[in-house]
């Protein structure tokens, strides 16, 4: 059973499927923007689909367990890392983000 995740500023709600929405494939994505500089990233070592569905609202589909850390102030240090259960996930983000979702971050590990 998949329970809610709270990451900072942002609450993962897990979801019976994804919505009909744009969608890509990553291996990173930025889910949110703390405060004090630091990145909500999901990181996996496959790609997972990112889905933006019509009223901009982010969703992922996970197909294995992922990692979810904070990026500090880009400089790739990862902290408070833990686990996301595959599966579908809605994105709830708290303060600015709440508007337009940014576009894809592409592979955060290996930045241009």
């Amino acid at each position: 059973m998949r329970i809610p995740i709270r990451h900072g500023e942002v609450l993962l709600l897990p979801v019976d499927s994804a919505p009909v929405g744009s969608s890509e494939r990553v291996t990173s994505c930025v889910v949110g923007d703390g405060e004090s500089g630091q990145d909500s990233v999901l990181d996996g070592d496959r790609e997972f689909a990112r889905i933006v569905d019509a009223k901009g609202t982010l969703y992922v589909d996970l197909d294995e367990p992922t990692r979810l850390w904070y990026l500090k102030d880009h400089d790739q240090r990862r902290d408070r890392e833990l686990e996301v259960a595959a599966g579908v996930w809605r994105v709830v983000r708290r303060g600015p983000l709440d508007a337009p979702t940014p576009p894809a971050s592409g592979d955060l590990r290996h930045p241009a």
